[in-house]
């Protein structure tokens, strides 16, 4: 189920859902659903004042003709790991941590090892830690995870406890690609909050924008369900359940799902100033990139200086479970956001999918917003 390669591209008072406005105009979907031989894509156009687009095409499950539809809940995987540093910046905005908050002070009672003294949660969240799936979530653990029927919050703990006080095989300071670091982080976020990381995503973040269908694993009821694809190359769908997805202890990593309009007010977030959910200076904590370099990996965000098309700086990040795809490009400068999904791991359809979407609202005059980070 681990896909190592999918992880990012070359990245108070209750509100209601945004309104979606069904635009006429729009991606032929049905189309490249064919020209790309996928179940079903869907995608949603965004921008500060709400959705600006909805539209999905295609079957929920390859064996049955029942159709997706603009309301369902879809595996965003790796993006996953946007909504957990979102999660800690609210933390810190409550005075439950801070910025800088060493891991030393957050697990006193683990012994780290001492390539983790001065790593703080933050560390984590950049993917500057020394940590390397290809060391820790091997085919082994990954059977164990499934096997496991503990609560993921004690899953999560012992398997901080593990990697935090081992030597790491990388490098601290360099930037590898790593779930682990976002498990320890949630171990991190269940320290501090007091609830599991599954409780605390629920109150701060899906409670708060009225997210109905959100949740975490594969989406359950009438919802599409995932594909793998055998070694002919022929797409296989894959009942809901334990192994339609990596182990719960990875959910902060890559375990979300949600609806389009769901996964559309996360984004309308970023084009809002934070929307009431987060703090200007909060955003730029996750949004700029963590080395201060001109463009990077920042706290669950790839962040791009400048692309012509944006008139700006563009945060992005895809991931997969290997049995879906997500792909979120954002525009803060524009105005714009575009976010792309498919029920089978096809990056290819979701990157087209993203390059006609900005085709054609692209076009329209930039919107364009001061930014706040």
């Amino acid at each position: 189920m681990l896909n190592r390669r999918s992880i990012i591209a070359s990245a108070a008072v209750s509100l209601a859902l945004p309104a979606v406005a069904w635009a006429k105009r729009g991606v032929d979907l049905s189309n490249l659903v064919a020209e790309e031989r996928v179940p079903a894509l869907g995608y949603a156009v965004v921008s500060s004042a709400g959705v600006k687009k909805i539209d999905v095409a295609g079957r929920r499950r390859l064996d049955r003709a029942e159709p997706v539809k603009p309301d369902d809940a879809w595996h965003i995987g790796d993006n996953t790991m946007g909504l957990t540093s979102a999660l800690y910046a609210r933390l810190v905005e409550q005075g439950r941590s801070d910025w800088g908050r060493k891991l030393s002070v957050v697990f006193p009672d683990i012994r780290l090892d001492p390539a983790f003294a001065d790593a703080t949660v933050e560390t984590l969240l950049a993917h500057r830690s020394g940590l390397d799936d290809a060391a820790i979530t091997t085919a082994d653990w990954l059977a164990r995870g499934h096997a496991d029927t503990r609560p993921a919050k004690v899953e999560r703990k012992e398997m901080a406890a593990a990697i935090l006080s081992a030597p790491p095989t990388g490098k601290p300071g360099d930037f590898i690609l790593a779930r682990a670091n976002y498990v320890a982080a949630g171990a991190a976020l269940e320290v501090l909050s007091g609830s599991s990381f599954e409780e605390l995503a629920k109150a701060e973040a899906f409670d708060w924008w009225g997210a109905v269908n959100a949740g975490f694993g594969s989406p359950l009821s009438d919802a599409p369900w995932g594909h793998t694809r055998s070694a002919t190359g022929a797409l296989q769908p894959v009942e809901p359940g334990e192994f339609a997805d990596n182990p719960r202890a990875m959910t902060p990593a890559t375990g979300a799902h949600m609806s389009l309009a769901e996964y559309s007010r996360f984004a309308q977030l970023f084009l809002s100033n934070g929307g009431g959910w987060l703090k200007p200076d909060s955003l730029a904590r996750l949004a700029r990139p963590y080395d201060h370099a001109t463009s990077g990996y920042a706290l669950g965000w790839r962040y791009v200086d400048e692309m012509g098309w944006a008139k700006g700086p563009v945060l992005m990040h895809q991931g997969s479970n290997t049995l879906w795809r997500a792909h979120l490009v954002l525009a803060p400068a524009r105005d714009l956001a575009v976010i792309a999904v498919c029920n089978a791991d096809s990056e290819t359809a979701c990157q087209r999918t993203i390059q006609l979407a900005l085709q054609v609202f692209g076009e329209e005059p930039p919107a364009f917003n001061e930014l706040k980070f």
